[in-house]
């Protein structure tokens, strides 16, 4: 079976890189954008879950994922936020958006790791 593609998408590279080193360690493909500008200029369609920063640069997380959500080839990529952004505004932006999850920094490796495996689980039962 051909790993998952993921692509983390945070302007912090010390947090992106401890992403990319775990979600590698189980099995996933994983690459790395350092801002929503950067991040769209990947096909983004190959990816089979993003995750996304919400404060970054010109186009935050919240506009990315809206993009994402107006493009047919991006619409059904499961997105989970990574953010400090954690009211609970903020998270109901994030839901109303389409976010398949949000989970509010600081946060636990083992906890992001397992709502990885949940929402690509889901993917896999959509199928």
């Amino acid at each position: 079976m051909t790993p998952y593609r993921i692509l983390v998408v945070d302007d912090e590279e010390d947090l992106c890189e401890i992403l990319q080193f775990n979600l590698e360690t189980e099995g996933y493909k994983v690459d790395v954008a350092y801002s929503a500008e950067e991040a769209l200029k990947k096909d983004l369609s190959v990816y089979n879950l993003l995750l996304l920063d919400v404060m970054m640069g010109e186009i935050s997380g919240f506009k990315m994922a809206r993009m994402l959500r107006d493009n047919p080839k991006t619409l059904s990529i499961p997105v989970i936020f990574l953010t400090a952004k954690d009211t609970e505004n903020d998270k109901l932006t994030g839901f109303n958006i389409g976010a398949d999850d949000y989970i509010s920094k600081p946060f636990s490796i083992r906890e992001v790791l397992a709502r990885v495996k949940v929402v690509l689980r889901r993917l896999d039962a959509g199928k």
